[in-house]
């Protein structure tokens, strides 16, 4: 499964929409459109297998 790359500057997720959709009990149409939105308003940056952390701390309040 995915691991937490920590040592770049921004922490990296290595997980595809599916698996974090699986972790998260939800569908992968689901997570995509989160995944998306959030992406838009700056807090992460997608790529192919890999979610880049951009503002750590925002995303937390995010999350409640």
């Amino acid at each position: 499964m995915g691991r937490l790359r920590p040592g770049t500057r921004h922490p990296q997720i290595t997980l595809t929409h599916e698996q974090l959709a699986a972790l998260a009990g939800t569908s992968r149409e689901t997570c995509t459109k989160v995944l998306h939105d959030l992406a838009a308003r700056g807090l992460l940056r997608l790529a192919r297998g890999r979610v880049t952390v951009l503002d750590q701390a925002r995303l937390k309040d995010e999350a409640g």
